[in-house]
């Protein structure tokens, strides 16, 4: 399987793109939190995908939908489904990594002022590239 080929790792390859031209993105009269925010939840959508796509094709393992949960089951976002896989698949790390994007994504999307320092920045791009240097196709 020829991952470069895929829209996830597209998604990917433009969040590193959207981290080296950070400083040009920014419109004038605004701060970077908009361009920081887009970057860490960039992050955090390619890894999942990456990580759903990982799961399926190596692991055979399929997230449900919502609609596909018995009556009387209790439901599980297809998030966590991904990361209690990659945890019960022996990627306890994976999914740890996945977590720590996880907590980043949702202060960039939903605190709007709170600052996004250029460490969370940085850590994000660190958790993505982990798991996407750990989780292989072949």
């Amino acid at each position: 399987m020829d991952i470069t080929k895929y829209p996830q790792y597209h998604l990917y390859l433009l969040t590193l793109h959207l981290l080296m031209l950070k400083n040009q993105l920014i419109p004038e009269n605004c701060d970077e939190w908009c361009v920081n925010a887009t970057i860490i939840n960039r992050a955090y959508y390619s890894s999942y995908l990456y990580c759903e796509l990982w799961l399926e094709y190596v692991k055979n393992f399929q997230v449900l939908k919502p609609w596909e949960f018995e009556n009387g089951e209790n439901q599980i976002s297809e998030h966590k489904q991904v990361r209690l896989a990659l945890s019960d698949f022996g990627e306890n790390n994976m999914k740890v990594e996945l977590q720590n994007l996880a907590i980043l994504r949702q202060k960039a999307d939903y605190d709007p002022f709170v600052n996004i320092t250029p460490k969370e920045v940085n850590d994000s791009i660190h958790h993505m590239q982990k798991i996407f240097n750990r989780l292989k196709f072949d």
